[in-house]
């Protein structure tokens, strides 16, 4: 056999086994996925056309080196958009604490109001209040299928200010910043900093028997998403600046009973929430995802009851107040698919889509505020959210003066 024969004959079986090798790094995924979101990324890489190379193929050989079958399907999991599930949600988490807050002024206003003595006015351009408060919130969501634990911690300062034209009828306006840190998935450690500005509306009326609160506001929401991906053999660091905005409209009306010096409300309300987050493209390695814009729009019915006491210390009145809600999501899918694909864009896009969060949750709070002559009020809250999957926490501080 002549030596250029011998040569071609090698080249040939070099190159189908480099294509041999290559195929065979390229493993069946599928098999390996443990949940939706890592079956969509497992049948995504299988149905590509052709070998991987450069990068990726090193990431998928170091998959396909994994010993467990679960090892590989957590890096499947990885390769998602899992960190990201939680966005919207903490843009709403944001947007329920503000409505709390003002409603949980609102219930001071008109306990004060009611408690006004003679010649304290009750409507008209005298009965202008400003209002501001600061808290600090704490939050933790179990891990689920597709959904990562997450713990963050919270600030908010807001301002708001009314006035009541007519008795019973306060309308005001409010504005609000909003700061968040998100801890993420502590074995990978990514990290949410998301940043909330807010303006919107109130408007309450009462007649002593019964009362209507309503709220709207518009929340502007700003991120900053680090996320790391890695295995044994692999490792890589994504970054992501992002925006999004949304809605909130609230509404609750209930009844005025008094007993002595306990006031007794039981209410019932309804809360809208919207919160979208736009597209974007991680800056990263070969694990670098392109993510298209998703929403949540959350619609909640609300029963609860209400009781507090007035007593007067000299020119103060000691109000305590504790308040107890059930909550209930209604509607079926709040939460919107997640369309992704690597930020290469020479793969299919897959979808994952997130695990709903618990339908009902008990929602509770707690404080005592204090009024000098009537035109000066003080108040020391805490808010709590208990459900299956999450608890939330708040304390807050809000000082009010009618100029």
């Amino acid at each position: 056999m002549s030596s250029t024969r011998r040569l071609a004959l090698a080249a040939a079986a070099l190159l189908i086994a480099q294509s041999f090798l290559s195929t065979a790094a390229a493993a069946p995924y599928g098999p390996y996925a443990a949940t939706p979101g890592q079956a969509a990324v497992g049948a995504m890489l299988d149905a590509t056309p052709s070998a991987p190379t450069g990068d990726r193929a090193a990431m998928l050989a170091s998959i396909d080196a994994l010993p467990t079958a679960a090892q590989r399907a957590d890096a499947l999991g990885q390769l998602s958009p899992r960190s990201y599930t939680l966005l919207p949600r903490l843009a709403i988490q944001s947007m329920d604490a503000a409505d709390r807050d003002l409603r949980a002024y609102l219930v001071q206003r008109r306990a004060i109001a009611l408690d006004a003595p003679v010649g304290v006015p009750v409507s008209g351009d005298r009965t202008i209040h400003m209002m501001l408060t600061g808290g600090l919130k704490q939050a933790r969501y179990k891990a689920r299928a597709d959904r990562p634990e997450a713990e963050s911690d919270g600030r908010s300062l807001r301002f708001a200010i009314d006035v009541t034209p007519v008795k019973g009828l306060l309308i005001g306006a409010t504005l609000g910043i909003d700061g968040i840190d998100a801890r993420l998935d502590p074995a990978q450690q990514p990290r949410i900093t998301q940043f909330n500005s807010s303006i919107g509306g109130y408007a309450s009326y009462s007649d002593g028997r019964f009362y209507v609160d309503t709220t709207a506001t518009y929340t502007l929401s700003e991120y900053k998403l680090r996320r790391q991906v890695g295995w044994t053999g692999f490792s890589d660091r994504m970054i992501a600046p992002v925006d999004g905005d949304g809605w909130a409209a609230s509404a609750e009306a209930g009844a005025m009973l008094r007993t002595g010096k306990v006031r007794v409300q039981p209410f019932a309300g309804l809360h809208h929430r919207y919160a979208d987050v736009s597209g974007f493209t991680e800056n990263g390695g070969a694990s670098a995802l392109q993510v298209a814009r998703y929403r949540t729009q959350s619609l909640r019915g609300g029963l609860g009851l209400r009781a507090s006491a007035s007593v007067a210390a000299g020119d103060w009145a000691i109000r305590p107040s504790v308040e107890g809600q059930w909550q209930r999501e209604l509607r079926q899918r709040p939460d919107s698919r997640i369309e992704a694909r690597f930020a290469t864009k020479d793969l299919a896009i897959f979808t994952l889509r997130p695990t709903r969060l618990a339908r009902d949750a008990g929602l509770v709070d707690a404080g005592i505020g204090a009024t000098y002559r009537s035109r000066t009020s003080l108040r020391l809250g805490y808010a709590g959210e208990y459900a299956s999957d999450r608890h939330i926490h708040a304390a807050t501080l809000t000082i009010s003066r009618r100029f």
